[in-house]
């Protein structure tokens, strides 16, 4: 199993300086995480020793969906695209829900391979809960219709943002990547 030892030292590095939340995960097993930032330390109240050697579910807890599940879990054991966008209800260590929206790219060697799983990860429970939308993903799809006429008002053209901003951090993870392969 690759270790951080492993990694390419600027992708390390990267992800370590970065100050959004970021965990970057083996592609092979179980997708154990191998390294993660303090802003994803912060956000979930776990150390990183806590953590590495673990696949992020640790983090699902007793009303996270199945509907929810699945499309990561599908995502990690190789189906669909290379890059995709999953909100679920986490759990802090101290046992406090948050609704995180998860960005998840694969990062591939110069042969196309995929190597690793950078996922960067947002805490949308506060942009929820001032537009009050329902906290279950069938009624947000319902209310998807709203977002336009409330987003400004509450917070919630941040989610766009997000994964604009999530886009561009897994750019320059896979460039990193790239860069340290040749």
């Amino acid at each position: 199993m690759i270790n951080q030892l492993d990694l390419p030292p600027a992708l390390h590095d990267y992800i370590k300086k970065s100050g959004v939340a970021l965990a970057l995960s083996a592609i092979e097993d179980d997708a154990p995480l191998l390294v993660v930032n303090k802003a994803f330390c912060d956000m979930t109240g776990y150390s990183e020793d806590e953590v590495v050697g673990h696949n992020c579910r640790f983090l699902q807890g007793p009303d996270t969906t199945d509907s929810a599940r699945q499309p990561l879990h599908d995502f990690v054991h190789g189906n669909g695209g290379d890059s995709g966008r999953f909100p679920i209800l986490n759990y802090r260590k101290d046992g406090s829900a948050f609704h995180n929206y998860v960005f998840m790219s694969r990062l591939k060697d110069t042969g196309g391979q995929p190597q690793f799983i950078l996922a960067s990860q947002f805490d949308m429970t506060t942009a929820l809960k001032r537009s009050q939308i329902s906290l279950n993903d069938e009624k947000l799809q319902d209310v998807l219709s709203d977002v336009g006429q409330i987003g400004r008002e509450f917070g919630l053209a941040m989610m766009g943002s997000a994964g604009l901003l999530a886009d561009s951090i897994a750019l320059m993870a896979k460039l990193t990547f790239d860069d340290s392969q040749r």
